[in-house]
């Protein structure tokens, strides 16, 4: 007798709330503390009682206490970060003109994206691989677009092997002393045009004919246009000067060494990516990058446009010079560069239940609407995922010990804490990767009024999806430079 399939289903665990002590983060745990101490020594001084408890309230309504989405004393840090943001890089940034004089110069850069440019690496016979140079990190990041079969279309048992293969390609890069810091893949989605159809059926006078059947078809091409939506999809892969090594970090040579790690670094991605069942070309050149950052910086109007029935690429323009933003303007909750409007959000929560392989398919298919998913995977080695679950163990455990002796009990929250760790030890010592990850939506669009209301879209979308989206207040230029597949990853804000 045959045994019944069990379907496999998938389980993201959420960002580690416990805090350092019951449940209290160090912030919280400093300023509930400084209202104790303050309100002790001013009944020591002999104030009145009711003056004393005063830094108490202020301390304890200042931890829990929330205005406007976020806890009060979070709009500490950003309020001051912005403010200080603002007077050293200020609101308004824009390059310097005229930018098609400088031939073969590196196209200046806003502050979020201050120390990138785009070099050349010899790869293979007569190839150059392109790579994004962060001077700042001492990073190399190279781009490698992908393509994939119909995912949602595939047997359930399909699909299970293609993810399973996409863990195999993160899991070869959790290694002691490896050099990749991290990679990421983004989607960006927007409505697709058909704009060779469209150049097509408006070419060599088709309509003269039968004007009404050219008509009716051509309105029957612009409400599928309305719906139809184009991926593009690229996977990053970076690696970092102070992962090579003592010996090779302080060689002379230690640039060629970075070089030399980041094509090893690719050809392996690029293997396990067809070894996934992924469809890959070669990694963009230089050009190919440069053309990638303009279609990211603006991609409302990077789109072909068709004129008396040619299709014109503007893109085929780009060049070292003019690849970067012309012009940046940063407000509290959404960005201008150039003619577009974007707005980023952080992926706070992620589906608290198990989900089956195609979760996400209906918020990466929501039409109408320009805008790209970032999720940035960082590698986990054994030996420090191994440390951090024994660490972690240790203060869920203590946390529950205070609990039961204070006569307060562990709530589901704590219990689950607990049991997502013994999971994730079972699973290390099964042979399986840990990897931590963050996700950002950024929404593009021609105009404010049309970002508010795709904005709106999004979040429901991503609700109906088991996500919670959360807006990045006062740091939309960072969060927008972070959601391109530059290699600028996050520091924070990682589930693990």
């Amino acid at each position: 007798m045959g045994t019944e399939r069990v379907e496999r289903t998938y389980r993201l665990e959420p960002l580690d709330t416990s805090g350092i002590f019951l449940g209290l983060g160090v912030v919280q745990c400093i300023l509930i503390g400084a209202g104790i101490s303050t309100s002790v020594l001013l009944i020591t001084a002999g104030a009145p009682l009711a003056a004393a408890a005063v830094p108490v309230v202020a301390g304890v309504t200042a931890s829990f206490a929330r205005v406007g989405g976020h806890c009060v004393w979070e709009w500490l840090p950003l309020v001051a970060g912005w403010a200080w943001a603002r007077v050293r890089r200020g609101r308004r940034w824009s390059a310097p003109l005229p930018l098609w004089s400088t031939t073969g110069v590196a196209a200046p850069m806003p502050p979020c994206l201050a120390g990138l440019d785009i070099v050349s690496i010899d790869w293979r016979p007569n190839q150059v691989l392109g790579a994004v140079r962060d001077r700042h990190t001492k990073t190399l990041t190279a781009v490698v677009p992908v393509e994939g079969p119909q995912f949602v279309v595939e047997p359930r048992p399909e699909q299970e092997r293609l993810l399973a293969g996409w863990g195999d390609v993160l899991a070869q890069f959790a290694v002691e002393r490896g050099v990749v810091t991290h990679l990421a893949w983004s989607d960006l989605a927007r409505p697709s045009g058909m704009h060779e159809h469209l150049a097509w059926i408006d070419t060599d006078r088709r309509g003269e004919r039968h004007p009404d059947a050219w008509g009716s078809y051509r309105e029957l091409v612009d409400v599928g246009t309305a719906t139809a939506i184009s991926h593009d999809v690229v996977v990053t892969v970076t690696v970092a000067a102070d992962r090579l090594g003592r010996h090779r970090a302080s060689t002379g040579n230690s640039d060629e060494h970075l070089q030399r790690a980041l094509v090893g670094s690719t050809d392996a991605l690029l293997r396990g990516l067809r070894s996934a069942g992924l469809t890959t070309t070669d990694p963009l050149d230089p050009h190919g990058i440069q053309r990638l950052i303009r279609t990211r910086l603006d991609p409302v109007s990077a789109r072909p446009k068709v004129s008396h029935g040619r299709l014109i690429d503007r893109l085929a323009l780009v060049r070292s010079a003019t690849a970067g933003p012309v012009a940046v303007d940063t407000a509290w909750n959404h960005l201008r560069v150039d003619g577009a409007f974007h707005r980023t959000w952080w992926i706070g929560t992620w589906p608290r239940l198990a989900v089956p392989p195609t979760w996400l398919e209906p918020f990466l298919s929501g039409g109408g609407i320009t805008r790209t998913m970032t999720v940035v995977l960082v590698p986990v080695s054994t030996h420090q995922s191994r440390r951090r679950i024994e660490r972690d163990l240790v203060k869920l455990e203590s946390d529950a010990t205070t609990k039961e002796d204070q006569g307060r009990r562990i709530d589901a929250r704590h219990r689950r804490a607990t049991q997502a760790l013994v999971d994730r030890e079972e699973e290390l010592v099964a042979g399986f990767a840990e990897i931590a990850y963050a996700g950002l939506v950024t929404v593009s669009a021609p105009d404010l009024d049309t970002l508010d209301e795709h904005g709106e879209i999004v979040e429901q979308l991503a609700r109906e999806n088991g996500m919670d989206l959360r807006v990045l207040d006062a740091r939309q230029d960072v969060a927008w430079a972070a959601a391109l597949p530059l290699g600028l990853a996050p520091k924070s804000l990682l589930a693990s």
